[in-house]
């Protein structure tokens, strides 16, 4: 496999879709169309209580609510990760980050998107009640005991899609011994 050449299908506000010419594995030209996106970070944020923090939040490519972590884009040259996971969570939820640990970088969707995630684990946060969310985000943060999380997981998967993003946190913390 072999990349031959990209060019923008499109240009948006928030995205771009590039059209990359490549060899297939027996030397066939293709096209392949792909999302470059600006990266992202998202947020394991855990309070005193060791409550799970996390958002029902509408999302309208899948026209459905989203149970997500809190999360943002990195929009701004020269922002650092830190400072937009610090932001974000506190612009949706309400809580204050003091200690961000960068646990993973990832591709949210490699068959899409263009795009690296950043995982933060924030043990601790502080609720301050300063939420300031945006006009297209409708957002309900909920708390969730860290013991009683993968059950509430599967329990609103009846109702609601859920972010796999969470499941792999879980996971990953666990073998970290963060959680």
């Amino acid at each position: 496999m072999k990349i031959l050449n990209s060019k923008i299908a499109y240009i948006g506000k928030y995205l771009k879709v590039i059209e990359k010419e490549f060899l297939d594995k027996n030397g066939k030209k293709e096209i392949w169309e792909c999302v470059n996106r600006k990266d992202a970070v998202f947020i394991f944020a855990l309070t005193k209580k060791k409550e799970v923090i996390l958002e029902k939040i509408f999302r309208v490519p899948v026209n459905s609510f989203v149970i997500s972590l809190p999360a943002g884009t990195i929009d701004k040259k020269r922002d650092k990760p830190q400072n937009v996971a610090r932001r974000e969570l506190l612009e949706e939820t309400g809580y204050l980050a003091e200690k961000l640990i960068p646990f993973l970088k990832f591709p949210p969707n490699p068959g899409v998107l263009m795009e690296e995630g950043i995982l933060f684990f924030v043990p601790e946060v502080e609720y301050t009640g300063k939420r300031k969310t945006e006009d297209t985000e409708e957002i309900e943060v909920l708390k969730i005991p860290l013991k009683k999380l993968e059950n509430f997981l599967i329990k609103q998967a009846k109702y609601f899609k859920i972010d796999i993003k969470i499941w792999g946190a879980i996971n990953i913390l666990r073998k970290k011994n963060l959680i």
